[in-house]
């Protein structure tokens, strides 16, 4: 059952990135073109302009990253602690009813 919503959510995610050139709205100001403009390719893809350069971009993901698998590998901590079985010694006597002569 998995398996088959793991394989719709894959292909409803590509059918949402395939973009249909009737409901194309024309390119915003805010977009600056990746190619030079003596050699345009038709349909050439755009990048937003943005404040942030290329490394700190980067910082930013791994630092997210790195939040993520924190709060995943402390969530397993806690709940690995909490479902622990406390192991408390067993004292060893021997029976009150036996006779320590014989033993």
């Amino acid at each position: 059952m998995y398996k088959k919503i793991v394989i719709i959510l894959l292909l409803s995610g590509y059918a949402s990135t395939q973009e249909d050139p009737a409901t194309t709205a024309p390119k915003s100001p805010s977009l600056v073109s990746t190619e030079q403009s003596s050699f345009v390719i038709p349909g050439a893809r755009q990048q937003i302009d943005h404040i942030f350069s290329e490394p700190e971009i980067i910082g930013i993901i791994y630092a997210v990253m790195l939040g993520v698998i924190v709060t995943i590998l402390s969530f397993a901590l806690c709940i690995g602690q909490l479902t622990k079985k406390s192991s408390l010694p067993v004292p060893s006597s021997p029976p009150e009813d036996a006779d320590s002569e014989v033993l």
